[in-house]
Parts: structure tokens; sequence; C-alpha cells
């Protein structure tokens, strides 16, 4: 009896995922697809579609209407655009790098470059930049 009850349970468990998924009054919606969506995190945080299981790179909070990353969970209203092929991704010039944001920081910086190379200095930090590689130091 016992077996049965289980197996029952595991047949129906999956339908009723389904049915509640299908219904319209999901949290959220997927930014590429404009279906509503349920969102489940992965292990490494990541927005997955609980129906499918495949990852959600934007999705929509229908109730905040804030535009969400897949990838790490980040508010990123106004820093998506759309490509002429109808694919969103992230407008790279929206965000300010490392550096930008420390020189607008109103902390006493120092920066010299030489090259490929870039040394910035602040009160508490050392960072250097070589191409790719960056290093940062706490003083």
């Amino acid at each position: 009896m016992k077996n049965l009850r289980t197996g029952i349970a595991v047949l129906v468990s999956p339908l009723l995922i389904m049915a509640a998924c299908s219904n319209k009054d999901s949290k959220y919606k997927n930014l590429q697809t404009g279906e509503n969506v349920y969102i489940i995190k992965s292990e490494t945080g990541q927005a997955i579609d609980s129906v499918s299981g495949k990852p959600v790179e934007f999705y929509v909070n229908t109730e905040t209407k804030d535009t969400i990353y897949g990838e790490t969970g980040v508010v990123v209203n106004n820093k998506v655009i759309k490509t002429a092929d109808g694919v969103y991704k992230l407008d790279e010039s929206k965000f300010k790098t490392d550096v930008e944001k420390l020189l607008e920081s109103g902390d006493d910086v120092k920066v010299k470059v030489d090259g490929d190379e870039m040394k910035i200095k602040t009160d508490d930090k050392k960072i250097k930049i070589d191409g790719d590689e960056k290093k940062v130091k706490d003083r």
C-alpha cells in the first residue's frame, strides 16, 4: 500500500507542478520569450525556469517591474538592450568599471598609466591592472 501511494505521488507531482506553473499568476516573466515562468535558483545561483529546467537570462518581476539578470540575480533596470536580431543583452556601456567608481568616490586616488599597465593607489588599497590581469592589495 505504501509503495502504491509513493508511486501515485511520483506520477501526480509533475502534473501538479506543470498545472501550477501554467498559471498566469506567476510572479516572473521571461524577457526573451514573454512567457510567465516560475524561477528557481541553481546551485550556482543562476535563475532556472522550474518547468523547462532551462536557464533564464533575463526576467521581469511582474509585481515590482524590475528586470533581473538571471546569472547573478542583480536588478538591471535600464541596462538591457535588444539587438537587431531580437536578443536581449546587457548594455556594457551602462556599467562603470571599478576604476571609474573609485575615481568618482571622492577619496584621495592616485592613478599612473604606463602603456597597458595601470596603477591605482588609495588610502587603503593598491590596484595594479596589466592587460586583463588585475591585482588588489590592502595597504
